[in-house]
């Protein structure tokens, strides 16, 4: 049920969210802005502590181009901070989370797409959990974009974001259209996770379930360990829509 060809984004896989995170080096500069050209506001020597609340891009440093606005009030190379990845772990700098601008890794059409899925589990009083299970399998299946197939030549004539090629597979969630014949439903949105929450909700336990585990149950796929990868994006996306 994957779409053979998945956009690639490198902003997608993001580590749990954490209060503070490590500086790497001596010496590291907190700026007025996220660049090398604002002016110094403070110093950070390795091994302290920064919380970030947002991040920007800014000036690159050593091929990373993400800057981290910390806890004071100032900016830092993501370079020197110890994030466990060279993505987002929380909102950009200067959107909203809840309800506007973009989510954490996604751009503008993946964070509307992800607050149509979010919407509906709220909708459907679902909870964290199917919060989690929602984006991390639209992550997993589609990079939360909306795909159209040939083999169904329907869907081609429905808004979508792409393409894909994978037996019958169709939309965010690459529901197979054999089974899920509304094609319109298919290919909206919210529409598309309501059928999916439809099919979680019949997997008994699913409420205190493992979230892969769960998302592997509705989706039966191929690839069963792949929806694990991606709970730590949906854990960011889920907290950052969480009004």
């Amino acid at each position: 049920m994957f779409a053979t060809s998945l956009i690639a984004l490198s902003l997608v896989t993001i580590l749990p969210i954490s209060n503070a995170y490590p500086i790497k080096t001596d010496g590291l500069h907190c700026r007025s802005g996220p660049g090398t050209g604002y002016s110094i506001v403070k110093t950070y020597n390795k091994g302290e502590e920064v919380s970030i609340t947002c991040q920007a891009p800014g000036t690159d440093v050593n091929g990373d181009s993400l800057w981290d606005k910390t806890s004071d009030g100032c900016y830092v190379t993501d370079y020197y901070v110890s994030t466990g990845t060279s993505g987002y772990v929380t909102g950009e700098c200067g959107s909203t989370g809840g309800s506007g601008g973009k989510l954490p890794g996604l751009d503008s059409t993946q964070s509307s797409h992800a607050r149509a899925i979010i919407a509906e589990a709220k909708k459907e009083s679902l909870g964290r959990q199917g919060c989690l299970a929602g984006i991390a399998t639209a992550l997993t299946e589609s990079s939360i974009l909306v795909y159209a197939n040939e083999a169904v030549p329907e869907s081609m004539k429905y808004k979508h974001d792409a393409v894909g090629s994978d037996h019958d597979s169709i939309g965010i969630f690459q529901q197979r259209a054999m089974y899920y014949p509304n094609i319109a439903a298919d290919m909206d949105p919210a529409k598309s996770a309501a059928q999916f929450f439809a099919k979680m909700k019949e997997v008994s336990g699913w409420r205190s379930m493992n979230v892969g585990e769960l998302c592997q149950k509705v989706q039966g796929s191929a690839y069963p360990t792949r929806y694990e990868q991606h709970l730590s994006a949906a854990e960011a996306i889920c907290s950052a829509d969480s009004d």
